[in-house]
């Protein structure tokens, strides 16, 4: 099997989940067996970190859980989603699932969502397309 050069890992610079780019590696000197360290470089911030070439393989084993599109539901931004809820969305042509939910200062909620090609993207959620009072008015004065 193939090394992969990439490894999706917790950023401690940037603190996200991350995609991490194996820039190299080391081995300690002195003992008979030593734990081998591999160096990654975080592909939003550009940060590297050394790491243990076992904890790495641990996390590549266990991260690799594929959502299914038909598990999935449609993404628009008129629904609202819970944490967790595995979305579809079809003008990305991705996969994800919501990590968070947030209330913007202009009162319009957003979601994160982890996507299993693009990363994490921010979408709005639960938007209600009513027309406001002023444009009803001005429109039927015309």
């Amino acid at each position: 099997m193939a090394k992969s050069k990439y490894i999706m890992h917790q950023c401690a610079y940037c603190h996200k989940q991350a995609k991490m780019e194996l820039v190299g590696g080391m081995q300690n000197e002195g003992d008979a067996e030593p734990p081998q360290k591999v160096w990654y470089r975080c592909t939003r911030c550009k940060h590297s970190a050394l790491l243990d070439a076992v904890t790495v393989q641990k996390e590549k084993n266990g991260s690799v859980v594929k959502i299914e599109r038909s598990e999935c539901m449609e993404y628009s931004k008129e629904k609202a989603y819970s944490v967790g809820q595995a979305i579809y969305h079809a003008e990305l042509d991705d996969v994800g699932k919501v990590i968070k939910k947030d209330k913007m200062s202009n009162g319009i909620h957003s979601i994160t969502v982890s996507f299993e090609k693009l990363g994490e993207r921010k979408l709005i959620e639960n938007v209600r397309l009513e027309p406001t009072p002023e444009l009803a008015v001005s429109q039927s004065s015309l």
